[in-house]
C-alpha cells in the first residue's frame, strides 16, 4: 500500500465508460482543487490568462492543465478558489451598477452573501481534464448535456437510488461559483443553464440552454453505477407504455393508477 500523502491525488478506479453511451458532444471533465502545486505527468500550467468559466471549455476542448492566480483574468477567478482576499469593490456591490448589471449596490452586494468560498491560500491552483486525459481523481466531475434526452438520464440517475431533490441553483453572475465551489463545499450535485450568467454569455461559450451539471466526488460513484442499472428509458416513455401499464397493474394487484 503506497503513501497516502504522496498518492492523494491519484486517480482512483471509476466507472466513466458508461458515460459513452451519452456521446456528449462536449467531453465531461474532471475538476480539481489543488492545495500544492500538482507534480503530474500531463498535467502543465495553463499557458494564458482566461476567465474561470472559460478554463471549462478549454478541458472540453482536449486540454489537461492546472490554473494558478495569475492565469485569471476576472475578479471571482481570483477569490473564489481560495487565492486572494475578497475583492472590496466586487463584494461592496459597486461592479453590477457601473456595468449596468444591477440597479444598485444593495442588491449586486446581495449576491456574495450566497456564494461559498474557500479560504485564502488555501488552494494552490485548480486543475481541469477531459475524461481522456484525466491522472487525478477529481472533486467534481462537470457534464454538458446538450440535448433533452442527456439532461433527463443523468439528473434521474442523480436521485434513481436515492429520491434526493433536483434542485437547480445560481446567481445571475459568479455562475463560475456555482459550478464549482457549491457543490464542492456543500457535496450537492448541482445543474446550472447556459445562457443564464453573465460572465458566461458575455464570452459566449456555450449557445444557450444547455445544462452543466456538477458532480461531487462521493456521488460519482453512485451515479455512475446508476446510470448502469436503470432502464435507460423509462417503459412508459415508449411506444409500448400501455401494455406495460397492464403488466404493471397486474403486478400490483390493483386498478389503473396511470
Amino acid at each position: 500500500m503506497g503513501d497516502y500523502y504522496e498518492e492523494r491525488y491519484k486517480l482512483r478506479d471509476h466507472d466513466f465508460k458508461i458515460l459513452e453511451k451519452f456521446e456528449f458532444k462536449y467531453s465531461p471533465v474532471g475538476f480539481k482543487f489543488f492545495n500544492t502545486k500538482p507534480d503530474l505527468d500531463g498535467l502543465k500550467k495553463l499557458d494564458k490568462k482566461i476567465a474561470w468559466c472559460q478554463m471549462l471549455i478549454e478541458a472540453q476542448r482536449g486540454k489537461a492543465f492546472y490554473a494558478e492566480s495569475d492565469n485569471q483574468s476576472c475578479i471571482p477567478g481570483l477569490f473564489l478558489p481560495g487565492h486572494e482576499e475578497r475583492d472590496p469593490v466586487a463584494s461592496g456591490g459597486r461592479i453590477g451598477p457601473a456595468f449596468q448589471i444591477y440597479p444598485e449596490e444593495r442588491a449586486n452586494r446581495r449576491i456574495y452573501q450566497q456564494l461559498h468560498y474557500l479560504e485564502k491560500g488555501s488552494v494552490h491552483s485548480t486543475g481541469f481534464a477531459p475524461l481522456n486525459k484525466l491522472m487525478f481523481d477529481p472533486d467534481l466531475l462537470i457534464l454538458t448535456c446538450d440535448s433533452y434526452d442527456q439532461t433527463e438520464r443523468l439528473l434521474r440517475a442523480c436521485q434513481y437510488d436515492t429520491g434526493d431533490l433536483i434542485e437547480s441553483k445560481m446567481t445571475y453572475v459568479i455562475g463560475c461559483n456555482w459550478l464549482f465551489n457549491y457543490p464542492y463545499v456543500t457535496g450537492k450535485i448541482n445543474y446550472i443553464t447556459t445562457g443564464l450568467c453573465y460572465g458566461m454569455k458575455l464570452h459566449k461559450i456555450y449557445p444557450a440552454g444547455l445544462q452543466i451539471v456538477s458532480i461531487p466526488w462521493h456521488h460519482l460513484d453512485r451515479v455512475l453505477r446508476n446510470i448502469n442499472e436503470m432502464p435507460w428509458t423509462c417503459p412508459g416513455h415508449t411506444d409500448q407504455k400501455e401494455e406495460f401499464y397492464v403488466k404493471a397493474h397486474k403486478k400490483l394487484g390493483v386498478a389503473q393508477i396511470i
